[in-house]
């Protein structure tokens, strides 16, 4: 919003000195910086020394024109107080009266809808995340994936687009062979469950001590025959998806308690038997780059070949293999099948039903559908795939296979395919002493499944609020709710704030503090300023504002800049497939809120003016700090 006054400001300044066009107009965009500190002006520009070259001037000299060029046009756009030119930048200084006007009136125009834009209007992106193999409970690692994966499909519709969540359930994996080998032989006897005891825990138990005796009786061709009989035999492969369906519920309702919803689960049992890997391979043999090897240590193989393209030429082996000589597809293969049929490039035979309705964190409801293996007619269907744009969220682990779907469809000469297919790569969460593995069992020691890290961050939680609030004990129930919805904010904030490239501990005591950079920071900055609305509610006040730019304090003025960012964070988040974007916004919104809170009397203010300005800038943060949890996925809090 503040860069676009800017942008025609810089604009019209710029078109009396040289001829502009779209790359000029790109870098005046790119040019618009947020200074490190208020003094040096509420927004600059270094564009003069981007024009030095094309005006063979010094940047000081295009800098001193430009800003008397703005200067001279000010009234125009009533936003810039003036622009000053320093060291060949442009620093820009704004009138705040008038910027607020602006602000308060579109938020009290779009209220919770402030921060949406239009932008995806008529475009559908699938978001996959999660996708487990549904042998084991989610830990704090899927967790991870699941809720960066949730904050992207929330970012997408903010800006409009249609969005559609995929979970994948690998049910015709090693993973899940190895677990039948064991309930088949009764290794599952060894491993007793407690009554309170999940069901998905519990087969994750079972699934490591599989493991175990496998890696000391060397039974590994029984696990072969197990998969072969998974896909052939009609009484193996109903008790698999009996088991992985199971096992599947009790993942969703763990997402559930994170307010995690989808829209489609998709079984790659279904997806086998669906003819959608032939339907692809039928595709990628009518192009020269895939052909099956007829001599070589690949023969027999159906291969992809990428040498030819500049981001391989580095590779040792330019070839893939996506058809083994047995006649198995590999992984890769399965993943490009899959990549083609959500852009609605191959259409399988794939039966689907509506499973159940779920409700997010603010109540709204989601309908879950499934493919299904059986014959069912449904009063009413839903279309799945045919999207423009595709985000895969899956670990760093399986970024060169990514890079070969996403390759392969430029192979294919579908160039905007390839342009608009996504890899959210992210690092893992480990233990003290690990990486988590489902196949060594050492999330069960420490405590890592995603329930046992929530009851945990609960109890964390709940210590901190009691030091704080021990009136609360007069309200268990309330307190319950309360210390849990902490517990939910503390845990998704926590694995959304940090870089994907890094590498990330759960620190409980860290991230259950109510000060820094925390989930419980937050909802205590939003209850601060819902207490001070409550409080407001029976005052009377000026509607008009009544204040001079000079009654408004620095602290006010970060604020009211701080809010107005709210929808390009948006944008660029999304653009960028950065939720970081977000948590760091959010947590420079709640610090700017806070120090204006410490330095300016809202209801006790020195006059009238300033009440009513000091309130509406409240509201106003109260209602943007609310689409920013919307966006995070926390739930709301009346009280801390």
């Amino acid at each position: 919003m503040i860069d676009e006054f800017l942008f025609e400001a810089l604009t019209q300044a710029i078109s009396k000195q040289t001829e502009m066009d779209e790359e000029l107009l790109r870098m005046l965009k790119m040019s618009i910086e947020i200074p490190p500190t208020l003094e040096l002006g509420e927004r600059s520009s270094n564009i003069a020394f981007k024009l030095a070259k094309s005006l063979r001037k010094s940047p000081f000299e295009i800098a001193e024109t430009l800003s008397s060029e703005i200067n001279a046009i000010r009234e125009k756009i009533k936003e810039i107080r003036y622009a000053e030119a320093v060291k060949g930048y442009i620093n820009f200084y704004f009138d705040f009266r008038h910027l607020f006007n602006i602000l308060d009136k579109r938020i009290d125009r779009e209220k919770h809808k402030f921060g949406r834009n239009s932008s995806g209007r008529g475009k559908k992106i699938i978001v996959e995340h999660t996708s487990i193999n549904p042998v084991k409970p989610l830990h704090i690692g899927n967790l991870r994936n699941a809720i960066l994966g949730d904050i992207m499909s929330r970012l997408y519709e903010w800006n409009g687009w249609e969005v559609e969540v995929q979970n994948l359930i690998d049910d015709y994996g090693r993973q899940v062979a190895t677990l039948i080998w064991g309930l088949l032989n009764n290794v599952h006897l060894d491993i007793s469950r407690n009554y309170k005891e999940n069901f998905d825990v519990w087969l994750g138990r079972v699934y490591s001590h599989c493991n175990s005796v496998l890696e000391a009786s060397q039974r590994w061709k029984e696990v072969d025959q197990v998969m072969i009989d998974m896909r052939n035999n009609p009484a193996i492969y109903r008790f698999m998806r009996s088991i992985c369906q199971e096992c599947v519920d009790s993942n969703l309702e763990t997402a559930w308690k994170h307010g995690i919803t989808y829209d489609f689960l998709v079984w790659e049992s279904d997806i086998s038997r669906s003819g959608i890997w032939e339907e692809a391979q039928s595709l990628l043999e009518r192009n020269e780059y895939f052909y099956w090897e007829k001599e070589g240590e690949n023969e027999g193989c159906f291969v992809a070949y990428l040498g030819h393209l500049p981001e391989f030429e580095d590779k040792k082996n330019p070839i893939k293999i996506f058809i083994r000589s047995n006649g198995v597809p590999t992984y890769v293969a399965h993943d490009v099948g899959l990549q083609l049929w959500k852009y609605g490039l191959v259409t399988p035979k794939l039966r689907i039903r509506s499973l159940l309705k779920q409700e997010n964190e603010h109540g709204k409801t989601k309908e879950l559908w499934t493919s299904t293996d059986y014959e069912i007619d449904f009063p009413y269907t839903r279309k799945f795939g045919n999207a423009d744009r595709v985000c895969n969220v899956i670990g760093v682990e399986q970024e060169y296979l990514q890079e070969i779907v996403r390759y392969s469809l430029k192979l294919l000469d579908l160039e905007d395919k390839y342009r608009n297919s996504y890899h959210l790569s992210y690092k893992h969460v480990n233990a003290p002493q690990a990486r988590f593995s489902g196949r060594s069992g050492n999330w069960y020691e420490e405590r890592a499944w995603a329930d046992a890290v929530l009851e945990d961050t609960f109890d964390e939680a709940m210590k901190v609020l009691t030091s704080k609030r021990p009136d609360l004990d007069e309200h268990p129930e309330n307190k319950r709710i309360i210390t849990t919805n902490v517990s939910i904010a503390a845990l998704r904030y926590w694995l959304a704030k940090f870089s994907t490239e890094t590498e990330i501990k759960f620190r409980i005591e860290d991230a259950t503090s109510l000060e820094g950079d925390t989930g419980p920071f937050l909802l205590y900055s939003y209850v601060r300023a819902k207490k001070i609305l409550e409080k407001s509610k029976q005052m009377k006040f000026q509607s008009k504002l009544a204040i001079v730019d000079s009654d408004i304090s620095l602290n006010e003025k970060q604020l009211i800049l701080d809010l107005y960012r709210l929808p390009e964070v948006i944008k660029s988040a999304a653009d960028s497939f950065q939720p970081i974007q977000v948590t760091k916004y959010a947590f420079e919104l709640s610090s700017s809120f806070n120090r204006f809170y410490e330095t300016s009397r809202v209801i006790n203010a020195e006059s009238e003016p300033l009440k009513s300005f000091r309130i509406k800038l409240v509201k106003d943060f109260h209602i943007i700090m609310q689409n920013v949890l919307q966006i995070l996925g926390i739930p709301l809090v009346d009280e801390m």
